[in-house]
């Protein structure tokens, strides 16, 4: 008998999560601000320290006592000409230093007439407008200019939401365990077990990602040199002229790479010349 209730209890216990996370699943299209203050209210709502000053705003909620964090990230795109490609990036480096910024990536190309410099800064965000400040005081004209703001409060809400009902699962998985004696019965709820984990740590990471890229804004950066560039039709006279003394000289390579062909070529119209001047 006691064999049979405990039976009984666990598939009432699968039943009952399964029945929990369809409803989950259901009630998760259709959020509402007052879901969101509900939730706030059961310390679901976001750390202050997540989101900085400069990018986070309060919305008001339908309560008078209640607010919720907003949580925006920014990305900015920059595309210049320098004189002196050096220099600017040595700037840039200075100022990044003095931002408590780091460079994700730096990369050079060399072109015939173009030297190009890319770069990725992740900043904090509440020195972004500091760091393209300072650009915009050193640089006349911008060929690209543009910045992003993404404002990922929902999704932060609604991962945070769902992480939270599957730690209760969880709790809730590990009380059973405590009563099952049945080694099958065990094996189960271990693999439910397992499954609900792994959901808890993608949610985790998803929330990382986030508070990461609302504490730390993305900056794209890719300034540029001509080191030399023709202009009018003399320009464009001269250009051409070393085009083609360039081709000229592939030309010439490529028949010194080819001599083996070409002698076997030269050596058969020999001979067959001089087979026809006998037969003549």
């Amino acid at each position: 008998m006691k064999t049979n209730f405990t039976k009984t209890a666990i598939y009432s216990f699968f039943v009952f999560a399964l029945f929990t996370q369809c409803k989950q699943k259901s009630d998760n299209a259709a959020y509402s601000r007052n879901d969101a203050v509900a939730m706030q209210k059961e310390e679901i709502a976001i750390d202050a320290s997540a989101a900085p000053t400069n990018t986070s705003a309060t919305i008001p909620s339908q309560s008078a006592d209640s607010s919720i964090q907003r949580m925006l990230t920014k990305e900015a795109t920059l595309r210049w000409e320098t004189s002196n490609i050096d220099k600017t990036h040595a700037t840039i480096i200075e100022h990044s230093k003095k931002m408590n910024a780091y460079i994700a990536n730096d990369n050079q190309t060399r072109t015939e007439y173009e030297i190009t410099n890319e770069m990725l800064l992740r900043i904090p965000s509440d020195k972004l407008d500091d760091f393209l400040t300072s650009i915009e005081n050193e640089v006349t004209k911008f060929d690209e200019k543009r910045i992003d703001v993404v404002d990922v409060t929902e999704e932060y809400i609604d991962v945070a939401a769902r992480m939270k009902t599957k730690k209760e699962l969880e709790q809730h998985y590990y009380d059973l365990l405590k009563q099952t004696k049945n080694v099958a019965e065990v094996l189960q709820v271990e693999q439910q077990l397992n499954n609900v984990r792994a959901e808890i740590e993608s949610a985790e990471g998803r929330l990382k990602y986030l508070k990461d890229k609302v504490n730390m804004s993305t900056l794209h950066l890719t300034f540029y040199e001509t080191t030399s560039a023709p202009v009018g039709f003399f320009g464009e006279i001269g250009k051409s002229f070393v085009s083609g003394w360039k081709g000229f000289l592939y030309f010439i390579l490529g028949i010194i790479r080819a001599w083996p062909i070409l002698l076997i070529i030269t050596l058969v119209s020999m001979y067959l010349i001089r087979k026809r001047r006998k037969l003549k």
